[in-house]
């Protein structure tokens, strides 16, 4: 299927899912995130600023500064982060824009396609940043179980 989330979609989920599993340690500086995401600083500017703008995360500055929430992971969804760095879920221009074609009043395609947005719109609503980290940390301690010896 050609539905793709972009990577300034990918890595800002990533990046908001290391500020969600190190909230408890306070601000986190991006040159850590970068690390341990293996994202480079300088993309992860590309990130931060939009999430910053839309009061999805807050900056800190000087000693001991860097990123944080700015609500909890459990009331930061999915579609808040790709909204923000992906825009709207509109998956063809005539759905959220009639105008854009002269078939769209009489169009059962355009139908179709406006329910399977409002579908996905729906799933991104419903997938918290609280669920993913609870999702990651699950991963890595059955993927540590496996390798007891």
């Amino acid at each position: 299927m050609a539905m793709k989330v972009s990577s300034k979609g990918r890595y800002g989920v990533r990046f908001m899912m290391d500020l969600a599993t190190h909230e408890k340690e306070g601000n986190v500086t991006l040159r850590e995130i970068s690390r341990r995401q293996a994202i480079s600083e300088k993309y992860l500017w590309q990130v931060v600023n939009p999430l910053k703008k839309e009061g999805l995360i807050r900056a800190v500055a000087g000693p001991g500064g860097g990123f944080a929430l700015a609500r909890a992971p459990a009331a930061i969804t999915l579609g808040d982060i790709l909204g923000v760095l992906e825009g709207d879920s509109a998956l063809v221009a005539c759905t959220d824009e009639p105008a854009a074609c002269p078939r769209s009043n009489a169009c059962a395609a355009r139908e179709v396609w406006k329910e399977v947005a409002q579908k996905l719109t729906g799933i991104l609503a419903s997938i918290t940043l609280a669920g993913m980290v609870e999702r990651q940390r699950a991963m890595e301690q059955r993927s540590a179980k496996e390798y007891c010896i």
